[in-house]
């Protein structure tokens, strides 16, 4: 290869001449057609390649969002934690008033033919060793069939799948105020009244200490959020899902929930009937919002579209 050589212009002397990607066989110098545009070093030094920019931290966090839109979920869910976990300052309660507040559910279920959580849990500790495996599925099967039920729901449901996060997340803002008006104690907490606490007896599980109490509130009986989540999963299940069989399984879930949080003295019928009902008031509250900021298909509409689309088995 030879050294590019000064060629002169009209009056004056130019500067080498230089091919795009350096030199090569086909220069003028070398006695050949150049085979790509030929640029002079002179269009270069005039030309400058704009500098390279550098993205904010801000930027790189929404180019890392738009690249994988999961890490937006999976952050909305992460920020939803760490509300609670610094609201159960304001949430805890009044130990006192919460203890008052659950001998008022306690009469009023009696009055109502409802007080059977006590008859439950004498049955239940017959059979300790389904009491302990109902003591695990308490403390774990919440947030793992939780998860697990939007992780699928992203990926083969993604059309209905904001409004089902949506309602979820207003259900548990509802939840924190009433956690915050109305404490109530678990029937856990009334030795006196024959409940005892089947985590800490036969489990060893302490929720009051430990690492554990910072995740619980002790006063959230009402409304059970376990139930609530239990029966939005069944709901939606049996909505979307056109095998029968995985509809049984999924109305099973709620059952089982009730059966465990009422054997272990966790909570009340009343409060399972309050999760329920907060978590439907969590979804017209994502429908009135549907309404008012109509960026999407009405729920009920993207419910229907989901299921024509869905293939019959």
């Amino acid at each position: 290869m030879t050294t590019p050589t000064a060629t002169r212009g009209p009056g004056r002397e130019s500067l080498p001449s230089l091919c795009r990607h350096g030199m090569c066989h086909g220069c003028p110098e070398n006695g050949s057609p150049c085979t790509v545009n030929h640029v002079t070093t002179r269009e270069i030094m005039e030309n400058p390649a704009p500098p390279a920019t550098v993205a904010s931290p801000r930027g790189r966090v929404r180019g890392a969002f738009h690249r994988h839109p999961g890490l937006h979920e999976v952050g909305i869910f992460l920020a939803a934690l760490v509300v609670y976990q610094l609201s159960r300052a304001l949430v805890i309660g009044d130990p006192g008033q919460a203890v008052s507040n659950t001998m008022h559910i306690v009469r009023w279920e009696q009055a109502s033919g409802l007080f059977v959580e006590l008859s439950i849990q004498q049955w239940l500790v017959q059979h300790l060793a389904f009491t302990e495996l109902l003591n695990l599925f308490y403390m774990y099967a919440h947030w793992i069939v939780t998860t697990a039920f939007f992780v699928w729901l992203y990926h083969r449901r993604r059309r209905i799948y904001p409004y089902i996060r949506n309602g979820f997340l207003a259900a548990n803002g509802i939840a924190l105020v009433v956690y915050m008006l109305f404490p109530v104690a678990p029937p856990r907490v009334l030795p006196t009244d024959g409940f005892i606490d089947t985590l800490r007896g036969v489990s060893d599980i302490d929720l009051h200490g430990g690492a554990l109490s910072g995740w619980f509130n002790p006063n959230a009986a009402v409304p059970s959020m376990h139930f609530g989540y239990a029966f939005m999963i069944a709901v939606v299940a049996c909505f979307l899902l056109d095998s029968w069989p995985l509809r049984m399984l999924a109305l099973s879930y709620p059952a089982l929930v009730f059966l465990t949080i009422t054997g272990t003295g966790n909570h009340f019928v009343l409060d399972c009937l309050a999760g329920g009902a907060v978590m439907g008031m969590g979804f017209l509250l994502a429908q009135a919002w549907t309404l008012l900021f109509p960026s999407h298909p009405a729920p009920v509409v993207a419910f229907a579209r989901t299921r024509s689309a869905t293939p019959r088995r």
